[in-house]
């Protein structure tokens, strides 16, 4: 008996890797777009406790974002 042929074929045992396979891509999906949606989320709800000073104050380093120049 050939291990290709239409008997050796076993629908439930198909359909059951592929129910597999489409559940663990959801999987990746979601930590993918979870994990920096709560970092995100976790960062904005730590900001709220923040006082309302360091708010408001000037950026500590205002020349970060310049270029030097030699």
């Amino acid at each position: 008996m050939e291990n290709n042929s239409k008997e050796s074929w076993d629908k439930e045992m198909s359909i059951a890797q592929i129910f597999g396979q489409m559940f663990t891509g959801s999987v990746v999906a979601g930590v993918l777009v979870g994990v920096p949606v709560v970092f995100i989320v976790g960062l904005s709800w730590l900001g709220e406790y923040l006082p309302e000073e360091s708010k408001l104050a000037d950026d500590p380093t205002p020349d970060s974002f310049m270029s030097s120049e030699n």
